[in-house]
């Protein structure tokens, strides 16, 4: 949209590029492939909507003061360059029904409708079919994303701006342009790419979960017959949420094939592993978590001011969670309203603290089902251990601590991904402090402590 501006500065990319714009009914004949006939029949409709002289012209055409409603009898006779196929339901009229043909009577003497959709497009009135709009809604587009995160969109961006300028935009329900498959575990990162991709190509980006396709045939057909009418209309893109479909389930795995197969030519799929293959081409992209540097210059974002004041505590942050930049938001806002709900000062200590456990408690893993969450309470001088022990265990929480220093900073992590973790055995009887030590340790790093029973 123009006015618009992304974290890299660059203009978007629209998929066309017209001298001038067309009228609504001029865009409408060529987007959907109408014949001169077929576009005369849309107006016929559309006058009978918009100027009541015509209510009574039609009457007076059909000879019946009772049909003062436009037919195909009236179009054929009356229309030039009038054709059968213009009747057929697999012709453009019909099967993206832009016109409805009243039930009840013979074909060719049947009121005929204009969708209301269609009606108000004519009109300059632009809104989303109440039919898609109960099962769909808007993704905005982000403010900021991380630098990787934008040249991923970007690339998106510029694969479908070139199929756009290689491939005729399907008109008949079936298409050829590949499927954007974005791959990854945040689905909140997913969502954001897309949508600033989206934002560069001039779209408007819709969601909707897989688990929410219509499972019945004619329904799913009909669903993505008007999805695809919405995308020729408006620049609709839609993004299939299957991040919580379950592999294996014989229905919804047909149902996500057919949607994918003869859906809309802008959809994108969202899914946690890749998933395939289809009988439609797919173009898979990973969307990773952004990296420590990167998820530092969106909490200096977020934070504003206060980033500089948290300097030292701001790394601690940045090492131990992997959020994105809307949940650094409401932490952030979190943060901010407990202190003021608790009444202490904000100090650059208390302002971290509460910033630290709104970002711990945001990023508790969901295991109450499969393991009991500690409150870490025991400290240094609870522990009973032998001073080596204890030099031990320091050790492992300055580790901890200084991990953004030795794997970002000093660039041992740049020398592989894998192995950055850190674990520690702790052997010995029952009694004898183990998992007092491992308690220890969580309250002192200020963690989630969780206790499994491997059995």
């Amino acid at each position: 949209p123009a006015g618009s501006t992304y974290a890299t500065g660059d203009p978007p990319v629209p998929l066309a590029m017209p001298d001038a714009a067309p009228s609504a009914l001029d865009a409408l004949a060529a987007r959907f492939g109408l014949s001169p006939f077929e576009r005369a029949i849309i107006v016929l409709c559309a006058g009978i909507e918009l100027d009541a002289a015509f209510a009574p012209l039609c009457a007076a055409a059909q000879g019946d003061p009772q049909r003062t409603y436009p037919t195909f009898s009236l179009a054929l006779a009356a229309l030039p360059d009038p054709t059968w196929s213009a009747l057929l339901p697999t012709g453009p009229l019909r099967h993206w029904q832009l016109i409805h043909v009243e039930p009840g009577r013979t074909l060719v003497y049947s009121p005929l409708r204009l969708d209301e959709r269609i009606l108000h497009y004519l009109t300059g009135l632009d809104y989303l079919d109440a039919r898609l709009a109960s099962l769909v809604q808007p993704v905005p587009v982000p403010a900021d994303l991380a630098p990787s995160q934008v040249a991923l969109a970007q690339e998106l961006a510029a694969t479908w701006a070139h199929i756009a300028h290689t491939t005729a935009p399907a008109a008949t329900g079936t298409t050829s342009w590949p499927v954007p498959q974005l791959i990854g575990a945040a689905a909140s990162d997913k969502r954001a790419v897309a949508a600033l991709a989206c934002a560069q190509l001039g779209l408007r980006l819709f969601a909707l979960p897989a688990a929410a396709l219509p499972t019945t045939p004619g329904d799913l057909e009909l669903f993505l017959r008007l999805w695809q009418r919405e995308a020729l209309l408006g620049g609709a893109a839609l993004f299939l949420d299957g991040d919580e479909l379950t592999r294996g389930e014989p229905l919804r795995d047909s149902l996500l094939a057919r949607a994918i197969e003869t859906g809309p030519d802008l959809l994108i799929l969202s899914t946690r592993e890749r998933q395939g293959p289809w009988a439609r081409p797919v173009l898979t992209f990973d969307v990773r978590r952004p990296a420590a540097s990167e998820r530092r210059q969106l909490w200096e974002s977020v934070l504003g001011e206060q980033a500089a004041l948290l300097n030292g505590q701001l790394d601690r942050l940045v090492a131990q969670f992997d959020l994105d930049r809307a949940t650094m938001a409401s932490a952030w806002s979190g943060a901010r309203g407990h202190l003021a709900a608790s009444g202490q000062p904000a100090t650059v200590d208390t302002t971290a603290a509460a910033l630290w456990d709104v970002c711990r408690i945001q990023a508790r893993p969901q295991l109450d089902d499969l393991a009991q969450r500690i409150d870490p309470v025991a400290t240094w001088d609870d522990l009973v251990l032998p001073e080596v022990s204890r030099e031990v265990l320091r050790e492992m929480a300055m580790h901890v601590r200084q991990r953004t220093l030795v794997y970002e900073t000093w660039g041992f992590a740049g020398k592989g991904q894998r192995g950055l973790g850190i674990s520690a055995l702790f052997a010995g009887l029952s009694g004898t402090g183990k998992t007092m030590a491992a308690e220890v340790l969580a309250n002192e790093l200020c963690l989630d402590l969780y206790r499994i029973d491997l059995s």
